[in-house]
């Protein structure tokens, strides 16, 4: 469904991804882990074109294209198929949600706004926020702010949701409403690219598993061959740091 290949991408003299490959099939959920500073965030915004890749090739569905050099029609197409979900929500902060939600199907789609009215009532639902479609951004708490925009960028029906650790912005007490709206999305078979920190959420819902470090791909497969099985020292070493796990199955 999802292929790119041999992804580079520097800013100044400062080499983020140096080569990265990723492969993801219909309905999969892809998690990528790292070490803040790995590549994962500039792997997710080459993507969907928010960052220009030095140098790599993409294949979505029909669309094969260079990352580094792709037609202004050919960004639109493939940002057509995606919906993003960004650290900070990136709410219009005089719209009120159900507006948030549609402005992209009236402005970019050209859908009617009756139209895309329904379409984000339905999206608003999806994501427990039916009941604060009116509401401003002001005032409404982190965890809904960042619902919102998972509904912003399911309301399109894209072919694949990115997520860019969606709970790094929430205090701890909101990550949980906005995981459980990521998971329902999983059970429906959103296919999915999601960078996070949350580990126990990678565990229970992703399909495949990605670990970076210093740029690069140093090791993916399924959760539970990365968490319990890991072949690399550096991918044993992330685990151990941050879960305090050593009961690897060797």
């Amino acid at each position: 469904m999802l292929k790119v290949t041999n992804v580079h991408k520097s800013f100044g003299k400062n080499e983020i991804l140096k080569g990265v490959n990723l492969n993801v099939n219909k309905g999969d959920v892809v998690v990528i882990l790292g070490p803040s500073g790995s590549g994962k965030t500039t792997l997710l915004r080459t993507l969907d074109f928010l960052e220009t890749a030095d140098q790599g090739e993409l294949d979505f569905d029909d669309v094969h294209t260079s990352l580094s050099h792709a037609s202004k029609k050919t960004i639109l197409s493939v940002r057509r198929k995606t919906g993003f979900v960004y650290q900070n929500y990136n709410l219009f902060a005089n719209k009120t949600a159900i507006e948030n939600v549609m402005e992209g199907l009236v402005t970019a789609r050209k859908i009617p706004k009756d139209k895309s009215r329904e379409i984000a009532e339905g999206a608003l639902k999806k994501v427990g926020l039916l009941d604060r479609k009116d509401f401003y951004p002001s005032q409404l708490s982190g965890g809904q702010q960042q619902r919102v925009g998972i509904a912003r960028a399911i309301a399109i029906n894209p072919d694949v949701v990115l997520f860019d650790e969606p709970t790094s912005a929430l205090d701890p007490e909101l990550v949980g409403e906005v995981l459980s709206a990521i998971k329902e999305l999983a059970r429906e078979g959103t296919t999915m690219i999601v960078v996070t920190h949350e580990m126990s959420f990678a565990e229970e819902v992703a399909t495949q598993v990605v670990f970076m470090e210093g740029g690069v791909v140093v090791e993916q497969g399924s959760p539970e061959d990365i968490f319990y099985r890991p072949k690399e020292e550096r991918t044993r070493k992330f685990l151990e740091r941050i879960l305090n796990r050593v009961e690897y199955v060797i």
